[in-house]
């Protein structure tokens, strides 16, 4: 399995970048994230910025974004449904992570599943390190690599 984290803004040169980028290490290529630059963008309209996003999805992935008004998930199933995706043969899960006003029903519409990291707001680099984070968790479940325990 592979995956996409599709996002809003860039993290370069943060200290989110630096845990980013630990995680990725250890992923290898089985992730890649595509960031949408807002120094080029204007989202002030969340039909552009859902359509945007979108167009940078693989095509027949599995689409689960990330939302406030999401369902909570546990790690077990998460692990469930990337399971799931598999079974099904998709060959990508691809993350979005909109940007500062939130997900428009565009994209919450085209979205195989809506999660939540609860009812906290978080910061979109945060966001990113906790899924990419959930990522490698998930693959160490897989591979029984005891990070996990």
């Amino acid at each position: 399995m592979k995956y996409q984290i599709t996002c809003i803004g860039k993290a370069s040169n943060t200290p989110e970048q630096s845990l980013i980028n630990k995680y990725l290490k250890r992923l290898g290529k089985k992730i890649i994230i595509k960031e949408i630059s807002k120094k080029y963008e204007n989202f002030d309209n969340l039909y552009d910025q859902d359509k945007k996003l979108f167009a940078l999805s693989p095509k027949n992935s599995f689409l689960i974004l990330l939302d406030r008004e999401g369902s909570n998930f546990t790690t077990q199933k998460l692990v469930q449904t990337i399971k799931n995706c598999q079974n099904q043969n998709y060959k990508i899960v691809n993350f979005i992570i909109g940007g500062y006003l939130g997900n428009g029903n565009y994209i919450k519409k085209k979205a195989n599943y809506i999660l939540s990291f609860g009812q906290l707001t978080w910061s979109h680099l945060m966001a990113r390190i906790m899924i990419i984070e959930q990522l490698y968790r998930i693959e160490s479940i897989f591979n029984n690599h005891p990070y996990h325990k």
